[in-house]
């Protein structure tokens, strides 16, 4: 994930505030049907960003899964191309800062994914990505972004669609000189191959610049499967990103 392109995100409020992630923790472990049984995983992530002009970038990812409780594990590979976009229906966006402040931007690439568990391989992954994000600046200078995400999967040969909605507040604050920017954010998966909304995952958070092009993100979340059964589980995860 990733909130701003800029590797600094400029003008940072002096002093933090947890009163964003009281609420955000209370729907975290409210989501969906939160069972004391519900196994545990670790997540951790590698990004490389490279920025090819104003206006474009490269993004490269790798992620893995490990399960506390069980053997089962994934490897995830992507590599994505980022297009900011001029918002031509919103004239008065377009005559300001809309390169630097990214109010609409889109997103394709190719992602990869080998999953194993105490049975062995199972069937690959392949995906194509299609995803579209708008930000919103609001009072106080709180953020909210918005995407529209589409997963086209081919798994064992057999393709499906997957369509996400992402919602996701954060803000930036000065820390000890360090920008840190907390965030909560909502996301719905509806799947094709059950013609239905499957998942939702909730997830808190903070970004941290360590520094200019270094950054690290640890947070917690909760992912609930409704189809084809249903599951839940917690995540810690830890992004590690690198900026040039």
């Amino acid at each position: 994930m990733s909130r701003q392109w800029n590797l600094s995100r400029g003008g940072p409020t002096r002093g933090p505030s947890v009163r964003l992630l009281g609420p955000a923790l209370a729907a975290l472990l409210l989501g969906g049907a939160a069972r004391a049984a519900d196994p545990w995983e670790y997540w951790p992530e590698v990004n490389l960003f490279k920025k090819l002009s104003p206006t474009t970038r490269l993004y490269l990812d790798a992620a893995y899964a490990k399960g506390k409780e069980s053997d089962a594990r994934a490897l995830d590979l992507a590599g994505y191309l980022d297009l900011t976009l001029k918002p031509v229906f919103l004239p008065a966006l377009g005559e300001k800062d809309w390169q630097g402040k990214k109010y609409l931007w889109a997103r394709v690439g190719y992602d990869h994914i080998s999953k194993a568990g105490p049975e062995g391989r199972s069937a690959p992954e392949d995906r194509g990505i299609l995803a579209l994000q708008a930000r919103a600046y609001l009072p106080v200078e709180v953020l909210v972004e918005t995407r529209a995400r589409a997963d086209l999967r081919w798994i064992g040969g057999e393709y499906s669609t997957r369509y996400r909605l992402r919602l996701e507040v954060n803000r930036d604050f000065d820390v000890s000189g360090h920008v840190v920017t907390p965030y909560v954010q909502a996301e719905a998966f509806y799947d094709t191959r059950y013609d239905g909304w499957a998942r939702q995952l909730y997830q808190v958070g903070a970004e941290v610049g360590v520094t200019n092009h270094f950054r690290v993100e640890p947070s917690l979340a909760r992912q609930v499967d409704r189809l084809p059964v249903r599951s839940g589980l917690y995540a810690i995860a830890f992004v590690a990103k690198l900026y040039y």
